[in-house]
């Protein structure tokens, strides 16, 4: 099998993450936990102050995960 780089794992841990994002705020929203209006307004895609803000955690989050996925694939991969 093709060993991902830690840039490909997380590139595809931003697209999850940001799924669960957009997810749990819908649900919340939904649920009447939040009122997403305001960030609304600022939460237009690439450019936008809140999206922009978001992204950015995404990212990171994805960053210091990856090489820990990848560890933890490796193991599993040494193991059979």
């Amino acid at each position: 099998m093709k060993q991902l780089s830690d840039e490909e794992i997380a590139g595809r841990l931003v697209s999850i993450i940001s799924d669960g994002f957009n997810r749990s705020m819908s649900a919340l929203e939904k649920a009447g936990a939040i009122d997403t209006k305001k960030m609304r307004a600022q939460y237009r895609g690439v450019g936008s102050k809140y999206y922009d803000i978001v992204t950015e955690q995404i990212e990171l989050s994805a960053k210091y995960a990856a090489p820990g996925l990848k560890q933890l694939f490796q193991h599993d991969e040494e193991k059979a």
